[in-house]
Order: structure tokens, then sequence, then C-alpha cells
């Protein structure tokens, strides 16, 4: 289960891309009546997961409010890791936590596919855990945050050291995870409060493409 808001797609005239969550009575284009579609209308992907759900990730969240409401590009963005039962453990100015009830709607920028690794995953992760370099007085907004934490991990778990997954500093980690997945997700929000404000969008170009996908 996740908080899909349900946007879906469909086409009517001009081949154009109609998204909405409710199909209006109306076609928004040519004014026809839509009672008889054509063509099956498509569920636009939803990008958003909860964290408990997703084992052995590396997840995002907005520091403040979440994606669909309140994200703009460029806001801070609070990164936690998740263990192989899906417990987010996250570094902030309390220090290390374990937490899932604030992680209902993130967005995963990596997740381990190899199950023989999942040990080696939580072992670091306990490890990192007990080490007093992440109590809450070493905190710094600027240089010792959440990032710091998950980087502490990258630089200890094989996988990354791979030339697919190659990171060496919290810059390269970002321009490789984060802001690919969070651009993608920014379409979806997008389409969300276009929605949520005239009911509907249409997307000016004919085109067979889904947004978001």
């Amino acid at each position: 289960m996740n908080n899909d808001s349900g946007i879906i797609s469909f086409q009517h005239c001009n081949h154009k891309n109609i998204y909405c969550i409710n199909i209006p009575a109306n076609c928004p284009i040519c004014k026809i009546c839509l009672n008889n579609l054509q063509s099956i209308p498509v569920r636009v992907p939803y990008p958003f997961v909860r964290a408990s759900q997703q084992s052995c990730s590396v997840i995002v969240k907005p520091t403040q409010g979440d994606f669909l409401n309140n994200y703009q590009l460029m806001d801070d963005l609070h990164i936690g890791v998740t263990t192989s039962r899906g417990t987010v453990i996250s570094y902030d100015w309390n220090g290390v936590s374990e937490d899932t009830d604030n992680w209902q709607e993130c967005l995963v920028v990596f997740q381990l596919n190899d199950h023989c690794m999942e040990t080696q995953w939580d072992t670091i992760l306990t490890n990192i855990v007990k080490n007093e370099f992440w109590d809450s007085a070493r905190y710094n907004e600027e240089d010792h945050n959440c990032f710091s934490f998950i980087m502490a991990f990258i630089k200890q778990f094989n996988v990354f050291k791979l030339p697919v997954h190659h990171v060496e500093t919290r810059e390269d980690f970002a321009e490789l995870y984060v802001a690919p997945t969070t651009l993608k997700a920014y379409k979806y929000i997008y389409l969300y409060r276009q929605i949520t404000e005239t009911g509907f969008y249409i997307y000016s170009q004919p085109s067979n493409e889904i947004l978001c996908t």
C-alpha cells in the first residue's frame, strides 16, 4: 500500500495527452462528451514509497514538509538508509535515529539488488551507529550532517567501489543518484499540483509518451 494520488493519462483528440485524477465529463480540448473513450487511460507511475517496504536502500525526503505539497527543486533533503528489514537509520541534530513513521513518502535513490550482500549491509550500518562520531553533539548542519553519515556508510560498502556505482564524494553521490531521481519525481509533483489546481493538465505536444516515466 502507498499514498498513490492516482494520476492517469488519456488521449481524446489532437493526440495530446490529458492528465487527471478523475476523468472529466467533457474533453478539456474539444469539449465533446467523454462517455466512450477510444483508448484505455494509463496510470502514471507513482514515484514515492514507504521506506518500511524498501529494504537495503538509500532514501530521501524533504527536510520540511512533504514532496507533493511542499517540495521545490533545490530544497533541503534529509537522507537515510534502510536495513534489510526496512528500518530507517538516519542522522540529524538528535544523533542517529531508527524510524519508519516519518518516511511514508520518500524516494529511493539507490537499492541493493544482491541479497547475498544484505548481511554486510546491515553489519556496516550497525558498526557505524555504534560509533560516537555520530552522536548529537557533533552534528553540524553544514559539514557533519545526514549526508556525511550516508557517505561514511557508502565508503565502507563495496558495491559503490564498482565502476558503475563509483562514488568518492558527496557531490558524486548527489549527481549520480539523488539529482536524477528527484528531477524525475518533480515531473510528477508538477503534474499533481497542476491537476489539483485546475482538475487536469494537457501536455502541449502531441505524443504517446507518458510524463514521469
